[in-house]
């Protein structure tokens, strides 16, 4: 018999990824979602503000919560789904999280995931992965072994996407989004390591976010599947040229050679100071991340991409976003 989810938990549902996603359920018609909000108590969380008989806010510090005050408070909201979208160091009581939904009878998990790990080869080093995707994949290897995804009592649902080029949060990532005038006055600037013609996947939080909701309601094509999903398929060059023709500005391409890269990896304080204070992520992770692109491996290969499974979610690609981000 088809599952049929009705009541999503949400955590973090304030953060970046946690909020598209928090967007999509809503805009989400049919079925229209109860959605339980979890947000920290120390967050500047504007969902309160929000009038909607869908939406219940929880605010639970995740540092203090026992695991059966949590399986609780999921149990009286009859959750059916859990929706991992913590991130930074709070993503180590993700374990907590899905102890509490297996507990409180919760039928699916979603890890926190939203990327694609990777292992850094660089010339004459040995293999490196950065710490964050060392703990991301720690965490995805523990949500999908959970026993109770063994005993079969809960299934798993794991999005992966690749960076986003609608991270308004990152303007080092994201220069086209660069709220400060200073940096945009004469143009845009886009880093990049290695080989600038390399193609990469490209994706945008909204998208993903829709491919998710897509996948809950259709639960029996997204039952215990990692599914990877994709809006573009570009290079930096490409991403420069499109940049250029709809924002009107020089676009300048800095590519960083990868030796350089080697010397900030050891010494990431060695970095330029605006890159620091530009992104919310560590430089080391900002340069590991690019030099994978680089390289050209920051793909999917047939298989392990899914875009087909859901044909109502159309991405946006590259050129269409910035068409109509330039026409505001």
């Amino acid at each position: 018999m088809r599952p049929i989810f009705k009541t999503i938990a949400l955590f973090g549902a304030n953060g970046q990824v946690g909020k598209t996603v928090f967007e999509a359920l809503m805009r989400c018609k049919d079925p229209a979602f109860h959605i339980i909000a979890f947000v920290s108590p120390k967050s500047s969380s504007q969902l309160e503000s929000l009038e909607d008989a869908r939406v219940t806010i929880k605010r639970v510090d995740l540092n203090m919560v026992t695991c059966d005050e949590l399986a609780t408070i999921l149990a009286d909201g009859r959750a059916d789904v859990v929706i991992s979208a913590l991130g930074g160091q709070i993503i180590a009581k993700q374990g907590l999280v899905q102890d509490a939904a297996a507990q409180a009878g919760v039928k699916r998990f979603y890890p926190s995931e939203f990327g694609m790990h990777q292992l850094l080869w660089l010339p004459g080093e040995p293999a490196y992965i950065h710490p964050i995707w060392d703990v991301k994949i720690r965490c995805f290897k523990e949500a999908i072994q959970h026993p109770a995804i063994k005993s079969g009592s809960m299934s798993y649902t794991v999005i992966g996407c690749a960076d986003s080029y609608d991270a308004a949060k990152e303007p080092l990532f994201c220069p086209w989004l660069e709220t400060e005038t200073s940096f945009t006055q004469d143009g845009y600037t886009i880093h990049c390591v290695g080989n600038p013609e390399a193609k990469m996947d490209y994706s945008t939080l909204h998208d993903t976010a829709n491919f998710l909701v897509a996948s809950l309601i259709h639960p029996e094509l997204s039952e215990n599947k990692c599914l990877g999903f994709r809006s573009d398929h570009i290079s930096f060059r490409e991403v420069a040229d499109l940049l250029r023709k709809y924002s009107g500005k020089p676009v300048r391409l800095q590519v960083t050679p990868v030796d350089q890269v080697k010397e900030i990896l050891k010494n990431p304080s060695s970095a330029p100071v605006e890159w620091h204070r530009r992104s919310t992520f560590p430089i080391d992770f900002f340069l590991t991340l690019r030099c994978v692109q680089g390289q050209g491996v920051f793909w999917r290969p047939p298989g392990l991409l899914h875009n087909n499974l859901f044909p109502e979610v159309q991405p946006v690609t590259v050129a269409q976003y910035f068409e109509r981000l330039f026409k505001k």
